[in-house]
C-alpha cells in the first residue's frame, strides 16, 4: 500500500499531460467538379446531401454532337479494315513469291510499301475513334471518389460554355476523412505535438485520429490570449457533417 500515492501521483501527471481543445469539424477534402467541354446539360443525376460511390454517374450532357462524330470516326476506321486485311494477304503471297524467286524485289517493296501505307492509315483512324470516344465520355460526369454531394451550381438545359468560364457544377466533399482545426494556447505549444494521437469526440462517439500540422502563424485565442493554430486529421466513417463542435484530446504516448 505504500506505494499507492506514487502510482496516482504518476498518474496525475499523465492525466494532465494531455490537452484538452474544442474545434468545429471541417471536410479534409473539398472536390469541385466542373466540364472540360462546352455543351447543355441533360440530366443530374443526384440531389444535394446525396451520398455517392466512386465512378456513380453525377451529371450528363446532350451527347448528339459527340455521338455523331464518334459513331463517324468508328466507320471511318472500320472501313479501312478490309483494305488492311488484303494488303497484309497480299504481301504474304508475294514474300512467299519472292522466296520462290517468282516475283521481284521491286514487286515484294511494293506490297510491303502498300501495306505500310494502309496500316498508317488505320493506325491515324483509330487515334481519330480514340479522341471521339473520350470527348463522348466527358459528356458524363462521374464521382471521382465516395462522398457527399454538398452543392449542384446548375440545373438541366443550361448551357455550359468553357471558353467563358470554368463554372464549377457540382461540390463533393470525401466525408469519410475529417478535420479539426484548433486554437491552441502559445504555452502549449510543442513540435512534439507533430504526430500525436488525438481522441475527437462528439457526444458519446469517439474518433481517433492525429495531428498533422502546426502552423507558425500566431493568432488571438480565447481571453486575447495568443494563440496557434493546430491540424487534426481523423477517420469518421462517413457518420459526421461539417460545422459541428468537437472536443479534441491530444494524447501523452
Amino acid at each position: 500500500m505504500r506505494f499507492l500515492p506514487s502510482i496516482l501521483f504518476f498518474l496525475g501527471i499523465t492525466q494532465a499531460s494531455a490537452i484538452e481543445l474544442n474545434g468545429r469539424t471541417e471536410f479534409a477534402q473539398l472536390m469541385s467538379l466542373n466540364s472540360s467541354i462546352s455543351g447543355r446539360v441533360a440530366s443530374i443525376k443526384v440531389s444535394a446531401g446525396q451520398q455517392v460511390s466512386a465512378g456513380e454517374l453525377l451529371l450528363t450532357f446532350v451527347p448528339t454532337g459527340f455521338k455523331a462524330e464518334a459513331d463517324f470516326a468508328q466507320a471511318q476506321r472500320d472501313s479501312l479494315l478490309p483494305t488492311v486485311d488484303r494488303m497484309q494477304t497480299e504481301m504474304e503471297k508475294a514474300q512467299e513469291l519472292f522466296d520462290r524467286d517468282s516475283l521481284s524485289l521491286v514487286d515484294l517493296n511494293t506490297a510491303e510499301q502498300n501495306l505500310a501505307i494502309a496500316e498508317a492509315k488505320l493506325a491515324a483512324a483509330e487515334a481519330k475513334l480514340t479522341q471521339a470516344l473520350f470527348r463522348l465520355s466527358q459528356t458524363e460526369i462521374r464521382a471521382p471518389t465516395s462522398g457527399i454531394v454538398l452543392d449542384i451550381a446548375t440545373f438541366s438545359g443550361q448551357y455550359i460554355n468553357t471558353r467563358v468560364s470554368n463554372q464549377t457544377l457540382l461540390t463533393i466533399a470525401d466525408n469519410s476523412s475529417m478535420v479539426v482545426n484548433l486554437l491552441i494556447p502559445i504555452d502549449q505549444l510543442s513540435d512534439s505535438l507533430l504526430n500525436k494521437n488525438a481522441k475527437v469526440s462528439f457526444q458519446k462517439q469517439d474518433y481517433q485520429g492525429k495531428v498533422v500540422g502546426i502552423s507558425k502563424q500566431a493568432s488571438i485565442g480565447s481571453n486575447n490570449y495568443p494563440a496557434m493554430s493546430l491540424q487534426v486529421n481523423f477517420s469518421a466513417d462517413d457518420k459526421l457533417p461539417a460545422g459541428i463542435p468537437v472536443t479534441v484530446i491530444i494524447e501523452d504516448d
